[in-house]
């Protein structure tokens, strides 16, 4: 069952039944929903309850929890970065733990949730920049929306900046609990210089005032995302606990229970620096 948080006129973030978010964001001439999330239910049809629309589906990144609901979609936009990513997560080995993952929240997978085939995919059309990043800047109709290669979570993340809303959508490389352990996964001061650059030069395109998350299914204030960066500090890396996540990865964890925040990394690929 889908959870809708209306949060402004034609921007609707929706959460799945397995926890993860997606956002429609509707313009007056078409549509794109970023991210798909692990597609159990129809992810098109809910789309199609909110907007007459031409929809186009729009990944941030090449994860299973954000791409294997794209099944039910002909066509999608990932940055070439993560084709590699997108073709590991949405193999036979993946779905199987996601329905052992639903198995166990009680939830059935459809009758061909391990054959069904995802879409090709396309890159963005990137036609300029954005902080230093490429980005595409493409109008829906009456919603202007810009589309930025941020590297960090993965070598391909995006971001999504609507301008008129101050608002910005940051997939998996922004969240309370955001996670830079993966391999694929920047080394966390990159991706920290990476998200300070994005601010300072969103500053100059409306500023960001308002964020979505992509495990968060309410909208989080700007001004916790400034915090959270300046949080991280060389200090508190250097001095992160171990972590048991992952026992073929040496992650590293940094936390504040109070504000509900966690930065999980790459222990190695931060003391190679």
């Amino acid at each position: 069952m889908f959870r809708f948080n209306r949060v402004f006129p034609g921007i609707v973030h929706i959460q799945d039944n397995m926890g993860v978010c997606f956002t429609l964001l509707a313009g007056s001439e078409k549509a794109v929903v970023i991210d798909t999330g692990y597609g159990l239910e129809n992810v098109r049809n809910c789309i199609s309850s909110l907007t007459n629309r031409p929809v186009l589906p729009l990944l941030t990144h090449g994860h299973h929890d954000h791409v294997l609901g794209a099944r039910w979609f002909a066509h999608a936009v990932l940055d070439s970065a993560d084709l590699e990513e997108y073709a590991l997560r949405t193999g036979r080995e993946q779905r199987e733990k996601v329905a052992e993952q639903a198995r166990g929240l009680g939830l059935t997978t459809p009758e061909d949730f391990m054959t069904a085939p995802v879409p090709g995919t396309e890159a963005p059309e990137y036609n300029g920049e954005t902080a230093g990043f490429a980005c595409q800047r493409t109008d829906l109709g009456g919603m202007e929306i810009n589309i930025i290669h941020v590297p960090g979570h993965t070598a391909g993340s995006l971001v999504i900046h609507v301008p008129a809303w101050q608002l910005l959508l940051t997939g998996d490389d922004w969240n309370p609990c955001t996670w830079m352990w993966f391999p694929c996964s920047l080394p966390v001061q990159d991706w920290l210089g990476n998200m300070h650059s994005l601010l300072r030069g969103l500053e100059q395109e409306g500023g960001v005032t308002r964020v979505l998350c992509s495990h968060q299914p309410m909208m989080r204030e700007g001004k916790e995302l400034k915090e959270f960066l300046a949080w991280a500090t060389p200090e508190r890396l250097d001095e992160a606990e171990k972590s048991e996540i992952s026992s073929d990865i040496r992650v590293r964890r940094i936390s504040d229970p109070q504000r509900g925040w966690e930065l999980l990394f790459d222990g190695n690929k931060y003391e190679k620096r």
